[in-house]
């Protein structure tokens, strides 16, 4: 099952990224193509009877006689697909075009009095090349632009200029369709290892909202259909966006969060200042803009100011969660190796209980032997050899002999084991347990909290001074359904913790912090219950009430 969750996810990101690429190739445009302009090969005036002769076009317009007019050519570029225009603007005269000796165009334009207004002629092209272009026209009064600057293009509407004003909008909404796919990301990363971050879909949904809505605005009536164009260009899809934010911002009640977002405002705020020093001391275009927002403020506008502080809010969100996301990363995988470390030490106690139980049984049969070959030294009367033997069993018996704590085989074993090293270190084990031969508790659970509970208890009563009381005090007992644990010891030193208040341990790896105390509250919990730790100047106590399961402790 978390095998397909996991493709799941990594499907819906990819959906995702293509839908959000597909939405902003609907605002590019392949540019023009075409030779932007052609220059006249030939300028001349033309007389009625045919005669011709030549003038420089950069001088201006020319003066003509009584039936002249004039003539411009060129040869179009070769190797011309299909779909070409030629475009010029011409104004306050006669006009006609041949291509190859045929007519193309013939009409007159004439300026309107008190404007430069130019009227632009679009003629469409075969598929071709080379051809001669010949333009005659006849002044009928001052030209506004002279000569006419032909050009040919497959763009003739303009869109390449339609998806420059596009591109005004281009880093907003790129970045808002990044803060988009990261945010989505995020959360299909904790979905993938089952946490489901519900509070990020949220700043989702406010990414999703600026990423559409701002270039629908601006430029979506140039690129978009009509029913799309009114959905994304809602005037108070901005305010749902505040909305998602709020909420999402009510719903962090953390301290550490509020912290870093009020250190993100203090530097946010000082960088504006700087900049904006900067821009007036320059005369830079920022300080102006932030005075037009003063101004669009006072009037009651605070349609701008609103969008550039949901952006803002948005960009901060986003760098937290990937702060966040990351320390829980990073803690999880200390918590991994910390839980692999803890296994290890795990089984390295019950190897050494399963060896000491070895030892004892061998100790058993040597034992059981033993009678037999005093009585036969007694028999034959060797009172020296049978005195050694007698003080190398007593010397025996005494190194190998273990208070026998409980009939539960696996708690006394743990228990054992923990007296020995308790002994070894010099350090006082007092045990009082009061538990059944066998417990409905189960065994992984209570040897993990017992093992973990005797291991920090070692731990920290070894590293009390040798000369001051080094101790460790276990209680263990069945009450009304519950097994009782109680567990003090003595420690020396202050105790470490994390900013959570969670115990980190006193050994060289910082990260492998108070995870024996994290796998006792996962047993109390798993069990109905708290573990409630405690620590005064000298003193470490550890105490919990598993609830056993409805067949109690077994007689």
């Amino acid at each position: 099952m978390k095998k397909l969750t996991r493709w799941i996810c990594v499907l819906v990101f990819l959906t995702l990224c293509g839908g959000v690429l597909s939405f902003l190739c609907l605002f590019t445009q392949v540019g023009n193509t075409g030779t932007p302009y052609l220059d006249w090969g030939t300028c001349v005036i033309r007389s009625a009877d045919g005669t011709e002769r030549s003038f420089d076009p950069m001088g201006g317009q020319p003066d003509l006689g009584e039936r002249e007019l004039i003539r411009l050519s060129l040869f179009l570029p070769e190797e011309r697909p299909g779909g070409f225009w030629l475009i010029f603007e011409i104004t306050g005269a006669e006009l006609s075009v041949f291509l190859d000796g045929a007519e193309l165009y013939s009409s007159t334009s004439r300026s309107l009095p008190e404007t430069v207004n130019l009227s632009q002629v679009q003629l469409s092209l075969p598929a071709g090349g080379g051809e001669l272009l010949v333009m005659d026209l006849r002044p009928l009064e001052a030209m506004n632009l002279f000569p006419p600057l032909p050009r040919l293009t497959d763009d003739p509407a303009g869109a390449a200029e339609t998806t420059a004003y596009g591109n005004y909008y281009a880093l907003s909404t790129g970045a808002a369709a990044l803060a988009l796919v990261l945010l989505a990301g995020l959360f299909l990363l904790g979905a993938a290892g089952g946490r489901f971050q519900w509070r990020l879909l949220l700043l989702v949904l406010a990414a999703a909202v600026m990423t559409v809505h701002p270039i629908a605005v601006g430029s979506g009536y140039y690129f978009l259909p009509e029913p799309w164009l009114s959905l994304l260009s809602w005037h108070r899809l901005m305010l749902l966006v505040t909305l998602a934010i709020a909420v999402y911002l009510a719903l962090h009640r953390e301290r550490v969060f509020w912290n870093k977002l009020a250190l993100a405002a203090l530097i946010s705020t000082g960088l504006l200042l700087v900049c904006s020093v900067v821009s007036w001391l320059r005369g830079g275009y920022l300080s102006r803009y932030l005075v037009s927002l003063i101004t669009q403020l006072r009037v009651g506008l605070y349609t701008d100011l609103l969008t550039w502080l949901n952006r803002w809010l948005v960009m901060v969100c986003i760098l937290l969660s990937v702060w966040e996301a990351t320390r829980s990363i990073v803690r999880t995988q200390s918590q991994a190796r910390a839980l692999a470390l803890k296994n290890k030490l795990v089984m390295e106690n019950h190897q050494a209980i399963e060896a000491k139980l070895r030892d004892s049984a061998a100790l058993r049969h040597e034992f059981s032997h033993q009678p037999a070959a005093l009585d036969a030294m007694y028999q034959e009367g060797d009172m020296e050899r049978l005195g050694r033997s007698l003080a190398e069993w007593r010397s025996l018996a005494a190194h190998s002999a273990q208070p026998q704590f409980t009939r539960h085989v696996a708690v006394n074993a743990i228990l054992q084991n923990t007296y020995s090293r308790a002994e070894d270190a010099g350090i006082q084990f007092d045990a009082d347990i009061s538990i059944p031969e066998t417990l409905s508790i189960s065994h992984e659970d209570l040897c993990s909290l017992l093992m973990n509970l005797l291991d920090n208890a070692l731990e920290g009563a070894g590293k009390v001074p040798e000369q001051a009381d080094r101790y460790i005090r276990l209680r263990l007992s069945v009450r009304g359904g519950f097994l009782s644990v109680y567990c003090e010891n003595s420690y020396h030193g202050a105790l470490r913790v994390d900013e959570r208040g969670m115990l980190r341990t006193t050994k060289a790896d910082p990260q492998a912090h108070g995870f024996g105390i994290s796998q006792m509250t996962a047993v109390a919990e798993r069990h109905h219950s708290i573990l409630d730790v405690s620590y005064t100047g000298a003193v470490f106590t550890v105490q919990t009430a598993l609830k056993l399961p409805e067949d109690g402790a077994a007689t």
